[in-house]
């Protein structure tokens, strides 16, 4: 009980309700518990037989949670405990509260005394002193003690308390005390807010468990497998604890699925002997695949009880589908008539006459009681809705509802009976009762037809009646009457009525009506976080004019200028020209491309530099310190010196690439940090796991090494490099997974980094540990076996695959505990996430078609790199792109609530894993939308990174869902009178990409950095420096042939502009047709 806290402030309210409610019972059921001056609850050992006692429910009631081997004795003004040294710690919290946890002020002050008793048999009998004391005082004022005195508790604890009574000759005060079993039966009776949440849980618990029940009925009879009621009733028990089956459950905001318990064993009856008694159990007898199927359960949550049954009809005849009909009718009648004030007996009388004018058959089919009180007990015997329980019902009791028809004649057969059952948890209220959960009822959910033939009557009398009242098989599969049943088939596939389109209707509604409400919280969210934004786009990064400085002074130059010679100083990273007889000098940044051409025997050097008003690729937006200045765009050098010219062009391309990818190498460890050193474990040896191999490696060949557990982090050691060494610090861990090898080639540990590393000179985010699961074996024995075998035995393949099973078993348990271990370490700032695989779809988020699995923090690809890991807590929308009939895949965009990151596209997912998809957003709690076409996110983003405030003002995210309508009604309109509406910049095209990349960028990194999937709007890779001449000399023989050089004009570029335009343009148009789209007039990515 080391982890039990106490809520105080619930505990000083609820003994309030009870005192005063003791204060003022006045009714027949409180008049014993008016009378009595103190109550006195003994609790000894814990009963696994019986759970259900009132004084460890009035326990949970005051303290949220039973204390066995406890003794308190509670008067009107003060409560004592008597307990262990253990229990007395959390009950100490109790005795100190502030004003805020102890109530309101007119609330008497009440005095809490916890008494710890010891082991010693002197000072224990000391301690049980003071308790006699308190019970004497209330003796002395003629006033009795008060017990729940059906409640027999056994254990030591009990033995000693009752052998120290005894030994004071103070036994009568325990012997002769009132039973007040009745008044606290009415105090528990009425739940307060939080009793009605915890119930509300453990209700929707059951219904799922029982939708988890029909389903597997009907598979097993579906696929004609046996099964006897227990073993069912057994297998569905041990579904509470499987986690797939409450994964993405949100019944409270802190639901915890390990909170909950079973009430009792599922109850499965079936085969015309049905015990409907809260008492039945599921007996040994098969499940019958025809007739009527009864099944029971009740789920306890937080110490709070629900109940639910449901019939299940195998090819129900028409008169059992009429009886069903008038049940639930009844049910809906009962609710009606369940309401505050109303009697026990004046409301089962009520039902009960009800049956008798409109079905007197059945009217001796009902049940003795229509029910029970539920609450931290299952069944308070003390409130009951039978004829004989005279107690008044009121708002917020909870109860258990049955209603049934037990032993019911077949008309098709009369020496078969049959029963039908209905119970649900309502909450009486003044006008009524309700459901608090409702759901797998109807007729449509309940009945599956899996046969063609009805049932043969073996009376005569009785068959001959049926046909008046029932349709024929034949007709009924013709026309079936509205309502009714569905086609019976032959065919067990299609088993439902609708198909369980009903159930997919309620769904999809259910998960509309949540969509609305995250994309809603979403735009309060946006609007709340960027209300105090400028406006002058802080979200994205602003680039600065930058001032480069070859030579500070005009000696600094070097003396080889003199001779006015091309020269070039990489030390300096500059280049200087001679012109006009001046030494001018170039930094390296200022140069867009330098192009060699053969004229003759002249060799030409053609230097282009960055000015504004070109289009550059990614530098477009390149920064000038005087945009309005005049700029030499281009300089043409001519030489006979073929060699010396040669030389120029090498030394300045390579200085170019130097330059850049000396940028590159700073960018990339722009967002590395340095870690803190590992400290590792001394005076013993870490924790190891051997010969394991890793991802990436540092020279790209896969090496064996160890991984040891440290005080602050892991260490990787290469077995046969010592320098090969990898420090991770738990600190700079993102998410470790464990993914099993059941259905993979390799078990896997991944480790996803908060900020990337240096494995060798490459960068990563992700780290990965891993061991093959099987290796090739041959057999070396020449097969003896089998040759002495004429029969063709495989022995040696069951063997072998037997190994394989129990490896790979092995295999999971180590890398399982290891990484346990390892989440031990942190210190609980780790916890091991394990990939679903039932949940996974297929996509390509980089080139090739992969598994994408969620977890329960991430969607990930741990398989083979490159890797995918999204954290879905950073995720701010989730959009569906190519959602159209006909198509066979759609794709799936991840939109960061950093907006500055690019976002993750994952593409071809298959058009049948839609649904899934949904379901699987939706439960995270995140908003998505759809539509017909690709868009632009480059233009997007740019948007929302301008100025997100506007953004959010305008709709935020809602125009992803009415982009349909928009491209519905014209796509090419270029109207701006609506307030908004969705320019074509964010239709993706494959032309639509300008930024094609800069001359001076080199080729686009690899792809396979293992924390992202396709990126979009990173632009393409750039032009290497042979296409670039090439394009140059292209370029020039068109000017040669009569083409004009297009104007440096300030212009804004757009996208697909045609070559010939401009000789310094990257961009190339594939078609006539995109190029009149390229070439229309562009609209803002969102104008107002």
């Amino acid at each position: 009980m080391a982890d039990v806290k106490l809520d105080v402030a619930l505990f000083y309210k609820r003994l309030h309700l009870l005192i005063k409610s003791w204060k003022d019972a006045a009714e027949p059921d409180g008049e014993k518990l008016h009378a009595t001056g103190g109550i006195l609850l003994v609790a000894g050992n814990t009963d696994e037989s019986n759970p259900y006692k009132k004084t460890g429910a009035l326990q949970t009631f005051l303290l949220g949670y039973e204390f066995p081997s406890t003794l308190t004795f509670i008067t009107q003004d003060s409560i004592t405990f008597l307990c262990s040294e253990s229990k007395a710690k959390i009950l100490n919290t109790l005795a100190n509260p502030t004003s805020e946890q102890l109530g309101l002020d007119d609330n008497p002050k009440i005095n809490v005394q916890v008494i710890v008793k010891p082991k010693d048999p002197a000072a224990a009998a000391s301690a049980m002193e003071t308790v006699l004391a308190s019970m004497e005082e209330v003796a002395s004022r003629d006033q009795k003690i008060g017990r729940l005195i059906k409640d027999k508790y056994t254990g030591k604890f009990v033995d000693e308390w009752n052998a120290f009574l005894k030994t004071k000759g103070k036994e009568a005060l325990s012997e002769e005390a009132t039973d007040i079993s009745t008044g606290v039966s009415v105090i528990l009776a009425t739940k307060d807010a939080q009793e009605r949440e915890y119930t509300e849980v453990a209700c929707k618990m059951g219904h799922k468990l029982m939708s988890v029940l029909c389903n597997q009925m009907t598979n097993l009879i579906e696929t004609e497998k046996k099964i006897t009621h227990e073993k069912l009733g057994d297998l569905i028990e041990g579904k509470l604890e499987d986690v797939s089956v409450w994964k993405g459950a949100k019944y409270a905001p802190d639901f915890d699925n390990t909170y909950a318990d079973l009430c009792y064993t599922p109850i499965i009856q079936s085969g015309g002997e049905y015990d409907l008694r809260t008492s039945a159990q599921s007996n040994t007898e098969r499940l019958k695949d025809t007739g009527i199927i009864i099944a029971s359960l009740g789920i306890r949550y937080k110490s709070y009880c629900s109940n639910v049954a449901r019939t299940i009809m195998i090819d129900p005849h028409p008169t059992q589908e009429a009886n069903y009909t008038y049940l639930l009718e009844l049910q809906k009648f009962a609710l009606e008539s369940m309401k505050e004030g109303v009697a026990a007996k004046d409301f089962y009388d009520t039902v009960k006459s009800k049956v008798a004018a409109d079905r007197a058959e059945l009217e001796t089919r009902l049940p003795k009681n229509f029910g029970f009180s539920l609450g931290i007990e299952f069944r308070d015997s003390f409130l009951t809705l039978s004829p004989k329980c005279i107690r008044v019902l009121k708002e917020d009791m909870i109860f258990s509802l049955t209603l049934s028809f037990a032993d019911i004649e077949d008309p098709f057969d009369s020496t078969k009976t049959y029963s039908l059952q209905l119970i649900d948890t309502v909450r009486v209220g003044k006008e009524g009762s309700t459901l608090l959960c409702d759901g797998l009822k109807e007729l449509s959910h309940i009945a599956f037809f899996f046969n063609d033939k009805p049932s043969k009557s073996k009376n005569s009398k009785t068959q001959n009646a049926g046909k008046s009242t029932a349709a024929s098989p034949t007709k009924k599969n013709n026309s079936p009457r509205k309502g009714g049943p569905a086609v019976v088939t032959t065919s067990r596939k299609g088993r439902l009525r609708n198909d369980g389109k009903e159930n997919d209707s309620e769904a999809t509604a259910k998960r509309k009506i949540h969509q609305k409400e995250l994309a809603e919280r979403r735009q309060e969210e946006g609007l709340s976080k960027y209300a105090e934004d400028d406006g002058t786009g802080k979200g994205t990064e602003v680039k600065q004019w930058k001032r480069f400085e070859s030579f500070p002074r005009e000696r600094d130059l070097p003396g080889a200028v003199a001779s006015l010679r091309i020269v070039v100083d990489t030390n300096k990273r500059s280049f200087i020209l001679p012109i006009n007889g001046f030494a001018v000098p170039f930094h390296i940044n200022t140069l867009k491309n330098v192009v060699k051409q053969e004229e003759g025997d002249f060799t030409v050097l053609r230097f282009m530099l960055v000015a504004p008003g070109q289009i550059t690729g990614k530098k477009e937006d390149t920064p000038f310190e005087d945009p309005n200045a005049t700029f030499i765009r281009g300089l043409t050098y001519r030489s006979t010196d073929n060699e010396h010219m040669n030389d120029i062009y090498k030394k300045v391309t390579d200085l170019k690439k130097a330059v850049l990818k000396r940028e590159k190498d700073q960018a990339e460890k722009a967002d590395v940090v340095d870690q803190d050193q590992l400290i590792e474990i001394k005076h013993r040896r870490p924790i190891k796991m051997l010969d394991i191999s890793v991802r990436p490696s540092f020279d790209g060949k896969r090496q064996a090494g160890d991984v040891e557990i440290h005080t602050n982090g892991i260490r990787y050691q290469s077995t046969l490099r010592a320098d090969h060494r990898i420090d991770i610090l738990f600190n700079n861990i993102k998410h470790i997974f464990f993914q099993p090898c059941d259905a993979e080639l390799i078990v896997i540990l991944h480790i996803h980094f908060k900020s990337p590393i240096f494995i060798g000179k490459k960068k990563t985010k992700d780290i990965q540990f891993f061991r093959e699961a099987s290796e090739a074996t041959f057999d070396e024995t020449g097969n003896r076996k089998r040759r002495r075998q004429n029969n063709g035995g495989d022995e040696d393949e069951i063997e072998a695959e037997q190994d394989e099973r129990r490896k790979r078993a092995e295999l999971n348990k180590h890398f399982k505990t290891f990484a346990d271990k390892i989440a031990d370490a942190s210190d609980g700032r780790l916890e091991v996430d394990m990939p679903f695989r039932e949940l996974g779809f297929q996509g390509v988020p980089f080139r090739s078609s992969v598994l994408l699995q969620p977890t329960t923090e991430c969607l990930v690809h741990l398989v083979e790199p490159p890797f995918l890991v999204i954290t879905l807590t950073e995720v701010e929308v989730v959009h569906l792109e190519r959602i159209q009939y006909g198509l066979k895949n759609f794709d799936l965009v991840f939109v960061f609530k950093d907006f500055t990151k690019p976002v993750i596209h994952i593409n071809t997912i298959p058009s049948g894993q839609i649904e899934n998809v949904k379901e699987w957003v939706d439960s995270c709690d995140i908003p998505f939308s759809e539509g017909p076409v690709n868009l632009n996110w480059a233009a997007i983003m740019k948007t929302v990174t301008d100025d997100p405030y506007e953004f959010f003002k305008e709709g935020g995210w809602s125009f992803l869902n009415s982009q349909d309508d928009e491209e519905d009604e014209d796509g090419n309109s270029d109207d701006e009178d609506s307030a908004f509406e969705v320019s074509d910049e964010i239709y993706d095209s494959s032309s639509d990409d300008s930024d094609s990349g800069s001359d001076f960028d080199e080729s686009a990194s690899d792809a396979s950095d293992g924390s992202s999937g396709t990126a979009s709007g990173s632009g393409s890779e750039a032009l290497d420096w042979s296409d670039q001449e090439k394009q140059a000399a292209r370029s020039d023989q068109k000017k040669k042939k009569g083409g004009a050089e297009a104007s440096s004009s300030k212009q804004k570029p757009r996208k697909g502009r045609d070559p010939s335009d401009d000789d310094d343009s990257d961009v190339s148009i594939d078609s006539e047709a995109e190029a009149k789209k390229a070439k229309k007039k562009k609209a803002p990515a969102r104008k107002r």
